[in-house]
């Protein structure tokens, strides 16, 4: 976090180049990966924040390469362990288990799945003038549900085996790939910034799902079940606005910044939609997902009272209340179904996700202490509100408040090059919403299984990073 404008050398520029580069290639070869749930911008730990000046900032606000140094090479890993269970008691509004099938919807369903995700970026100083890149993934998540033991060799029913939870999410597989251009203009003690994204977007899951009796349709009939797995893709994008103010020289910035949506509203995605009915017999369909992401406000600010002290606090407030539906339809058909849910265009629209989302907000603290000169131990907690209503929510995208504690240090191995290394528990508050869910009282394509029980959730994130500066 060190102020100064002395002139970048070609050599910089060159490696600057070969690292972006090599960032590309890296993140577009690779599985695709995210920290967890929708929102997982973790990258860069307690140092990943609306007032850093790391190439981080691209995302978090990205006036704070204005107050950057030369030439910074960063490359963040980030991985992350996730345990969920959901209670689910016999619900009155789904048709009783068939004789032989008892137990087969409701119950505890349980996913303990690790997975991880690179962030890469740089970002150079010339002068008066910044600029950066970096690629990052700060929408995404994994989910693999464990399998229900007791019907998984069923002579019957061995589809129930994929767990009371199936008729929500079997597995799935949510990643927003951002590659983001930035330019910070430093004028004196205020630097403004701004960057452009590209969006590579990508959706699939996997559901117990029946085809007929049509009466029936989005109820969890256990000897009329198939699956539906559905896999989508676009291509879109957005941009980032932010601004940082020096308001005590060397001792108190404070900062704000706008993430504006995917897609700059509305998105959709295409793809396949494959299912296979109760009989094995398979289907192929080539349909689109509609859906909208949200935008960020966030502020902040740090705090410098001695040499070997940092105190920072950040709000934001993420507007997940754009997040109304998401819907499946067949290519071409409009994604409109009736009040009720209903469909307008018969057989058009294939599903519809009611989500009616709340927009969140969070607030964190942390502080940093420097035991030595190249030694800094750092600490952080934070406190969000949830997105989703009891009589939306369901396992395939289980919500809470959430709590969060970070422990972690940074280490100047020599004068240009730092390692960083952190954890941070993220702990849901346990939900219960028996007897809240809407979702079975919508008409078909709406009408869900019932999504009430008893949920718990809890996230890990291991946070290592290397800074190299020129």
């Amino acid at each position: 976090m060190v102020d100064g404008s002395r002139p970048v050398n070609p050599r910089s520029l060159l490696a600057l180049q070969l690292m972006m580069a090599a960032a590309t290639c890296i993140l577009t070869r690779a599985p695709a990966a995210a920290a967890s749930g929708f929102a997982s911008a973790r990258f860069g730990g307690e140092h990943g924040n609306v007032t850093t000046t790391n190439p981080t900032a691209l995302y978090y606000n990205p006036a704070g390469i204005g107050f950057s140094d030369g030439v910074h090479l960063f490359v963040d890993g980030t991985l992350a362990l996730r345990h969920v269970s959901w209670e689910h008691p016999s619900s009155p509004l789904d048709p009783p288990d068939p004789a032989g099938g008892e137990g087969a919807n409701d119950g505890k369903a349980e996913l303990f799945n690790v997975f991880g995700a690179p962030m890469l970026g740089a970002s150079a100083r010339l002068g008066a003038l910044a600029l950066g890149a970096a690629v990052y993934v700060p929408f995404g998540g994994r989910a693999h549900w464990s399998q229900n033991d007791a019907f998984v060799d069923h002579p019957t029913y061995p589809r129930a085996g994929d767990g009371v939870q199936r008729w929500h999410s079997i597995e799935g597989a949510l990643t927003y790939l951002y590659g983001t251009l930035g330019a910070a203009y430093r004028l004196g003690p205020v630097s403004i910034g701004a960057t452009a994204n590209l969006i590579r977007s990508s959706v699939s899951s996997k559901r117990a799902r029946i085809f007929n009796p049509p009466e029936f349709a989005g109820l969890p009939v256990t000897d009329a079940e198939g699956r539906a797995d559905i896999d989508v893709a676009g291509v879109h994008g957005s941009f980032g606005l932010g601004a940082m103010l020096e308001a005590i020289e060397e001792r108190l910035w404070l900062a704000a910044s706008y993430q504006a949506q995917p897609a700059l509203g509305p998105m959709r995605l295409s793809g396949e939609l494959t299912f296979t009915d109760v009989d094995g017999a398979r289907g192929t369909f080539d349909v689109t997902l509609d859906q909208a992401l949200p935008d960020i406000l966030r502020l902040g600010g740090r705090f410098r009272p001695t040499r070997d002290w940092e105190l920072r606090a950040f709000g934001d407030m993420t507007r997940w209340s754009v997040l109304r539906t998401q819907c499946v339809a067949l290519e071409g058909t409009p994604c409109v179904v009736t009040s009720t849910g209903a469909y307008v265009d018969a057989g058009g629209v294939w599903l519809n996700l009611r989500r009616y989302w709340r927009s969140t907000y969070g607030v964190r603290a942390g502080a940093s202490h420097w035991i030595e000169p190249e030694l800094e131990l750092f600490a952080g907690a934070g406190f969000e509100t949830a997105a989703t209503p009891d009589e939306t929510l369901d396992p395939e995208l289980p919500d809470s408040r959430t709590l969060s504690g970070a422990l972690g240090a940074r280490w100047q191995l020599m004068p240009t090059l730092f390692l960083a290394g952190s954890y941070t528990h993220i702990h849901y508050l346990a939900r219960d919403n028996t007897g809240k869910s809407r979702l079975p009282l919508a008409e078909p394509p709406t009408r869900r299984p019932d999504g009430g029980g008893r949920y718990s959730q809890w996230i890990g994130v291991f946070n290592a990073n290397v800074e190299k500066t020129f």
